[in-house]
């Protein structure tokens, strides 16, 4: 087996993700959780946390792991204080860790996977610089199966994935190619 992914996100439902995301995609490779600490903020909190989470990573790490920090870019939300999202930026820089950008929610790339659109009735693509991906799934799941977009019906959305995404959406591609990349998958 490869190494681990250190995978700090802004939420849990999105490591939950990238988990299934890696076991569709054939990565031999473990994904190890670091949880940030307090309730709610999503990147303010991660912002906030970061610095200490790269810590614990590395004092963590072995050689041929890896560091990702994730989250949304949030393009059509926050256009008029990015300063959160360049903390980040800089933060990961220095550290030497690598950064992914689901744009604009990570919820496109599930909107973009051929096999939970045909459970939902729709046709995939991309979504990526569309406005709150999130509310159109939730919206999708609550009109075909009467369910929300909640971390207990996760495991019964993500069963339906293919992990084709990457065909229809740049960010998702982007993404893997990080992965692919990484000195843990190799």
């Amino acid at each position: 087996m490869s190494g681990t992914i250190w995978l700090i996100t802004e939420d849990e439902s999105d490591k939950v993700i990238v988990e299934a995301l890696v076991r569709k995609k054939g990565f031999d490779i473990q994904v190890a959780r670091l949880k940030l600490t307090g309730g709610s903020g999503g990147v303010d909190r991660l912002a906030h946390q970061l610095e200490r989470l790269i810590r614990d990573a590395k004092d963590m790490k072995k050689p041929n792991d890896c560091i990702v920090v994730l989250h949304d870019a949030d393009i059509h939300m926050q256009q008029s204080n990015r300063q959160t999202y360049e903390q980040i930026r800089r933060i990961c820089k220095d550290n030497k860790v690598t950064l992914i950008l689901a744009r604009d929610e990570i919820e496109a790339w599930l909107l973009a996977d051929s096999g939970i659109c045909k459970w939902l009735g729709i046709r995939p693509r991309n979504h990526d610089e569309e406005t709150k991906p999130k509310d159109k799934l939730n919206s999708l799941l609550d009109q075909k199966h009467n369910m929300k977009y909640r971390e207990r019906n996760q495991e019964k959305i993500l069963a339906h994935l293919n992990g084709d995404g990457d065909t229809h959406s740049p960010s998702m591609q982007e993404a893997l190619q990080h992965l692919e990349d990484a000195p843990c998958t190799k």
